[in-house]
Order: structure tokens, then sequence, then C-alpha cells
């Protein structure tokens, strides 16, 4: 074991403050129903762990908007003690440590419904992976639930050099003492190397296109996707191998891409694929058509299959929001193999339907009565599409009103740091379970409106105008910086009538986002 609580993790810098709703319990459900798996329904005794949670930014919209306990670690104080603050500020109860995972697993916890964790496994040790299994094999209930998100071999085989070679200069070449800049003076070698051409860019014309495009990334975000001691790539088939041992098997995956093979598989692929009998080997050679980079997937200790109709019946009772006006649905979705039309005759009575019922749940079943020309198939295409686009969310079963506070109280407290910073751009909703991302605008506009009652675009402006000023920011429209103040306040106008346009505050309302 490393002698330094940092155990070859990079900690120089903190970790961004994204929010991924793969880690929702709801949502993990939801993926495992459309993979036809049982699970156990939420309930407040439900305990749920993320290890490695970062800034904790999912673990407390989640925490907020889902009933349970939410217990979790990451040995990064300053980032416990992030996630503490956002706890303390919903008044959500919680079990949030500093711990590594090795004194984890030693405390004495409860036995537990699910454990998350996004993107780790491929960051630390093979020491702390083991301690990870561990932990699992030691806590995890029966029918419980692993969601492990990593990198995949097939997608990053050809850009593995290009991580060492932007690791190496990082670690042995930079002269900088700040770790920004070290990223960049990487990048910066690594490009300048690439340029000259070797054999090694040759035969891989994509690696310069590849470090141009990490040089777009937020360096906080590189510094721990990629720096530290330990970054590993794994195919499919390892991971179930890794996993089976401590009597997990695979259940499905939370991209919902993967239920879209027909935009992204030619049918001679499809046909290839559907041949394939043993479903892990038919996973594994998914990976290849897609050319995979990151796995997301679930799963179960002790898998209960349903039957189809079991499956069709949950899913046509379980009931969905949108999450805009559909006048904003896109008219085309793109796939591995380009861009295709959906069908307006499907989404424009769908859409139509919410807005007449005032952004109400609906579930399937009841769009199946109130529009009878659509066939259950085509209704939960759409909603999965529209899922997969950020555009809607599967519902909860059941909400408490301490959920409904818990939500309300976290909410608020990110509307009021919207005059600060844009640091979080999530909302907790109660609805779903499921965090609603929100840009710094829309949480301004939101704010404008629910806790001080204006209601009209311009007014809007001139509220989201002001805090710009006294933060001595500038708005920026495809890239252009406006400074005169008639400009800006013309593009904030136009941008919340956008808003208004989108009923965004009537579903404001169904989702229960605000008191």
């Amino acid at each position: 074991m490393s002698n330094t609580w940092t155990d070859g993790y990079q900690t120089e810098v903190n970790y961004t403050y994204g929010y991924y709703k793969d880690l929702s319990p709801n949502y993990q459900k939801f993926c495992l129903l459309l993979n036809g798996v049982d699970s156990p329904i939420s309930n407040e005794s439900h305990l749920h762990c993320e290890l490695g949670f970062g800034q904790g930014v999912s673990l407390n919209i989640h925490a907020a908007s889902n009933l349970g306990l939410f217990i979790g670690t990451d040995f990064n104080p300053a980032h416990a003690a992030h996630a503490t603050m956002l706890a303390e500020q919903s008044h959500t109860p919680h079990q949030f440590y500093d711990a590594s995972f090795e004194e984890l697993l030693n405390k004495d916890l409860p036995m537990l419904d699910s454990i998350s964790l996004h993107g780790i496994w491929s960051w630390i040790s093979h020491e702390n992976q083991h301690i990870i299994l561990k932990f699992i094999r030691k806590y995890l209930k029966p029918n419980g639930i692993v969601y492990i998100s990593y990198n995949c071999l097939t997608g990053w085989a050809a850009n593995m050099p290009i991580r060492e070679l932007f690791h190496s200069h990082f670690k042995f070449n930079s002269t900088s003492t700040n770790p920004i800049q070290k990223v960049k003076d990487s990048l910066t070698f690594s490009e300048a190397l690439l340029a000259q051409n070797p054999n090694f860019a040759k035969r891989n014309p994509n690696a310069l296109n590849k470090v141009q495009d990490l040089q777009k990334q937020n360096p906080n975000y590189l510094i721990h996707e990629y720096l530290n001691q330990d970054w590993q790539c794994f195919s499919f088939q390892q991971v179930v191998r890794i996993l089976e041992d401590v009597k997990l098997t695979y259940a499905g995956s939370t991209d919902l891409n993967t239920h879209l093979d027909n935009i992204n598989f030619s049918e001679e692929h499809q046909q290839f694929l559907n041949q394939i009998e043993h479903p892990i080997f038919k996973e594994q050679c998914r990976d290849y058509f897609a050319n995979t980079q990151f796995r997301r997937d679930l799963f179960i200790r002790g898998k209960n299959t349903l039957t189809p109709l079991q499956t069709q019946e949950r899913l046509r009772n379980t009931a969905f929001v949108i999450l805009t006006a559909p006048e904003n649905f896109p008219k085309t979705i793109s796939g591995y193999l380009g861009e295709f039309n959906l069908i307006q005759d499907v989404y424009e009575p769908l859409g139509k339907f919410f807005k007449q019922e005032n952004y109400a749940p609906q579930t399937i079943a009841n769009i199946e009565k109130q529009l009878p020309g659509q066939s259950y198939a085509k209704i939960l295409n759409a909603l999965v599409i529209l899922c997969h686009l950020g555009l809607a969310q599967p519902c909860q079963a059941e909400t408490s009103q301490e959920m409904l506070d818990h939500a309300h109280q976290l909410n608020r407290f990110i509307l009021e740091q919207a005059s600060f910073h844009n640091n979080y751009q999530v909302l907790a909703c109660p609805i779903s379970g499921i965090g609603l991302s929100t840009d710094q605008f829309t949480q301004l506009f939101y704010r404008a409106h629910f806790m001080d009652g204006l209601k009209t675009a311009q007014q809007f402006a001139e509220y989201v105008q002001n805090v710009l000023d006294q933060l001595s920011w500038f708005v920026v429209d495809q890239g252009t910086t406006i400074q005169d103040k008639t400009l800006s306040l013309n593009f904030l106008q136009h941008k919340a009538q956008v808003f208004l346009d989108s009923d965004l505050i009537k579903i404001a309302k169904q989702l229960k986002l605000f008191a």
C-alpha cells in the first residue's frame, strides 16, 4: 500500500463539478427494465453508495431527490467537505467520508442496495481495485445493483500511446510548478512531436487530432482523467470476468444509445451480431463495431430476468415527463451511421399530448389510450430516444414530502449560487430522481421568476444583466464578447423569450423543482 494518502491519484487540483445521471438509482432501474431485468422497488429503507464521488454534485442531487440514504467516500478532503456542504444546504441525511477505499471497507456499514463508481475503475491501482471487489462482496445485498464505468480498450487502443506521451511529459519534463500550466505544456509538446510526423503518426493519422481535441478540454478534468499514476483500459469481457468473482452478473448499460441499433449499425452488421449466441461475446463484439471508448455498465447480484410480457407491462405503467416544449424537439438524430430523420407522425402527436396535459407525467398506457394511432413499440422507442437526447425522463413510482423538501432546499441554494459562479449546471428533480441539466442563464431565469416573482423577458434580461455587472462578466455570442450594455440586454431578452416560449416555467412546476 502506498505510504501517502493520495496513493498515486492527482490531488493538486480539485475535480470538476460535473453531474452524471448514470448514478441515479431510478435511472439505473429504468435501464435495467429496458433490458428485461427485475430490480427492487425503491423505498425509504434503501441504502446507496458512491465510491469516489468527486465534488459530490451527483451524489447530492440523487440524495435529495431519491428515497433512501446515500453513503459515499472520496479520499480528497476538499471534495468530501464540498459534498458535505451541499448536503447541509439541502438538509439531506447522509454519510459522506474522506476515507480511502480500504478505510471504508473496514467501517461498520449496513448492507447496500446499490454501489456506483463512475470512471474511477480506470484510474486506481490494482490493489484498490481488489479492495473495491472485497467491498462489493462484503456489503452489496442480494439483488443489489453495481454501476461501473471505465475506459474501453477497443476505442482507446490507438490512442493509449498519446496518453502515455502526455503523462510522461507532465511527470518528467514540465518545468512549471503550476499543474494547469503543466497540462498545457504537455499538450503543446505532444502536438509538436506529432507535427514532426514520426512513424507513429504516419500509422495513426488521428493521433494529432486526438491531442488537439484534448487541448479543448477543461485542464482540471484532464488532470484527473489522464494524469493519475494509474490509468488502465479494459475490455468488456475482462470486467465481466473480474466481477463474476464477487457474484455479479452483467445486466445492461446506462447508455440508451445501445437500444438504437438502427441508427448505429447497418443491416449487415446487425445480422452478423444477431448470429452470435453468447450474450457476453456478442456485447464484446458490439464494441468493435461501435469503437467504444467508454462503457457504462450495470451489474446485479442475482439476476432475475422478466418475461417479455412482464417487461412490457412494467414499461407501460412507467410515467414519463418531457423537459421542453415539443416545438423544440429536434427533427433529426445522429448515430454512428450518420443523421436520421425522427418520424414526425410519432413525435408531433406525442409532444402535443404532453403539452395539452400541461406537461403532467404520462404513462405509456395512458398515451396509448389517448393516441390510438400509435403503437406501444413506437411510443416506447420515441420516449427512449427523447430520454437519450436529454429531453425526457422516466418518473419515480413514489415521492415523499421529505424528499420534495430536500430537493427544493438544494435547488434554492443552487439558484442562489448562480449569482456567483457557474459551477452547478444541474437541478434536483424529485419527480424522476434524475438531475435536470440547466445552464447558468436558465438558473438565473428560474430565480428571477420563482424567487423574485418576475414574469417578462425584459425583466429577466435586466435581472441577469445586473448579475453579470456585479461579476464583471460579459455575454459571449458565438465566440464574440458583447461589451455594449444595450446589445447585451437585447441578447439576454431574446434568450429569456426563448426560455419563456419553451414552457420551462410550466414544466418546472410539474417537475416540482421549487416550493
